[in-house]
Parts: structure tokens; C-alpha cells; sequence
């Protein structure tokens, strides 16, 4: 299947609307991410102090009653790691259609063509 110069260019501008989009969900994952990882480090801080015991089992205790908040932080930490796949993803198929698009350029200067 061949494109023409024109739906190339329409293919990168969507691309480039694509990574724009993605990078400003890539920073809201981030600031949804750090305050997921704040609340699980108060949650076992808060659990510790209460806890009673000599300090290995407080400890467990604090990881035990925290785990939620924890498990919750490491979603969100891999939701950012997606998310920047994602971009990776998009740099990559912008890449290709920069090659498409001198690739075709090329060809139809040797044909003649002035597109």
C-alpha cells in the first residue's frame, strides 16, 4: 500500500497530536504517582508509631496495615511506566513516516514529480 506525500504528512500530525496528548497525561501519571507513593509512606509511618512492640514486628506491622496504600503507589508507578511506552512507542512510529516521507520525496524526484 502506498501513501501520497499528503497522507503522510497527515499521519505525522496526528502522530505528533498523539505524543502531545500522551506527554500531558505522562505528567499527570507522575503527580498521580508521587501522591500515591506519599500516602503509602504516611499510611506506614502512621501504622508504626502505633504499633507496640519491639521494632522488627512494628514493623511488619506498619507493612501489613500500609500494603493497600503501597499496592495502590506501585499501580500508579506502572500506569507512568506504561504511559512512557507509549511515548517511546510514538517517537518510534513518527520515525518511520519521517523515513516514509523522504523515501517517497525521493521517488518521485526520480520520477519527476514535484510534490
Amino acid at each position: 500500500m502506498s501513501l501520497t506525500p499528503n497522507q503522510i504528512a497527515a499521519n505525522l500530525m496526528q502522530l505528533t497530536r498523539d505524543l502531545d496528548a500522551l506527554v500531558r497525561e505522562f505528567k499527570a501519571l507522575g503527580a498521580k504517582a508521587a501522591e500515591a507513593k506519599r500516602t503509602a509512606e504516611v499510611a506506614y509511618a502512621r501504622a508504626f508509631m502505633q504499633a507496640e512492640g519491639p521494632v522488627e514486628e512494628r514493623r511488619q506491622t506498619a507493612l501489613q496495615k500500609a500494603a493497600e496504600e503501597r499496592f495502590l503507589a506501585d499501580l500508579a508507578e506502572r500506569e507512568v511506566a506504561g504511559c512512557k511506552e507509549a511515548i517511546r512507542a510514538i517517537h518510534a512510529r513518527i520515525e518511520v513516516g519521517r523515513t516514509l516521507s523522504a523515501t517517497t520525496r525521493d521517488e518521485l524526484k526520480t520520477l519527476g514529480v514535484h510534490a
